[in-house]
């Protein structure tokens, strides 16, 4: 009996661990969905209000800024400037059905 209680314990705990991965939401699922896009300051905004999204921004967005603060050191620049730069570039390398924001804050598919 107790291993039984164990293995159906052991299963559900499996079953939620898989269930959380499959619902975990990618930075490339988030772009190719619309849901997220790339602003103009070097970070992710919120295309479509998402609470997975929003938990992906907050976390690529907090990886991004220890990058730019990183390379702002090493370059004597500052953290907005490297962000700057990297908005730049990921901008250009946007895919054509991803969002990317304008110059006036407006979100837009490239």
């Amino acid at each position: 009996m107790n291993t039984k209680i164990m293995a159906l314990v052991l299963t559900l705990l499996l079953g939620l661990t898989l269930s959380s991965n499959v619902a975990a939401l990618t930075l490339q699922q988030a772009k190719d969905q619309g849901l997220v896009g790339e602003q103009t300051n070097g970070y992710l905004g919120l295309v479509v209000n998402d609470n997975d999204a929003k938990t992906l921004i907050t976390e690529v967005n907090s990886k991004r800024k220890q990058h730019y603060q990183k390379i702002a050191k090493k370059n004597k620049l500052s953290t907005e400037d490297v962000a700057a730069r990297a908005a730049q570039k990921a901008i250009a390398a946007a895919r054509k059905s991803h969002f990317i924001q304008t110059a006036k804050g407006k979100w837009t598919q490239k």
